[in-house]
């Protein structure tokens, strides 16, 4: 769907990630009826959230219907819910050239698993609230638990 400021449109427009890393190619409907192609150059990457110009593609200015705005796409990456075990082979293989972060692994003297963020995660009862999901409501052992990490 677009959205007009002024001249320019603007369109959100959800993409795979293997889309943003090899190229995208896709047809928009014009306003004005017509079927435009949309592609970028192979080999450059879009990241998330990024926004990229087809300039010329917006409406036509007021008083000089011969100049037109700009259509600006704002890409959303749609990223793989999960990968099998041979997949994730194939993409370390792939991006082998890209370091991760890794320092301190040998030191680190626990290790923690991420889980999919929750709002019931959030630790309201710091600030007074009384958290609903709290299964030990009459034991109130200050610093007891152990840090988690949950991103």
């Amino acid at each position: 769907m677009f959205t007009r400021k002024g001249a320019d449109l603007y369109y959100d427009k959800e993409i795979s990630l293997l889309e943003a890393l090899t190229a995208v190619d896709f047809t928009i409907m014009h306003l004005d009826g017509r079927m435009v192609r949309v592609q970028n150059e192979a080999g450059k990457v879009i990241k998330p959230n990024s926004t990229m110009t087809c300039e010329g593609l917006g409406m036509p200015f007021h008083k000089t219907p011969y100049k037109f705005g700009n259509l600006f796409i704002n890409f959303k990456i749609k990223f793989p819910e999960s990968m099998e075990t041979e997949q994730i082979s194939a993409v370390k293989n792939v991006l082998s050239g890209q370091k991760s972060e890794q320092n301190g692994l040998e030191e680190a003297t626990e290790t923690v698993q991420l889980i999919k963020f929750e709002e019931h995660h959030k630790h309201i009862h710091a600030s007074g609230e009384e958290d609903p999901h709290e299964q030990d409501e009459g034991d109130d052992d200050e610093g007891q638990g152990q840090p988690g990490c949950q991103a």
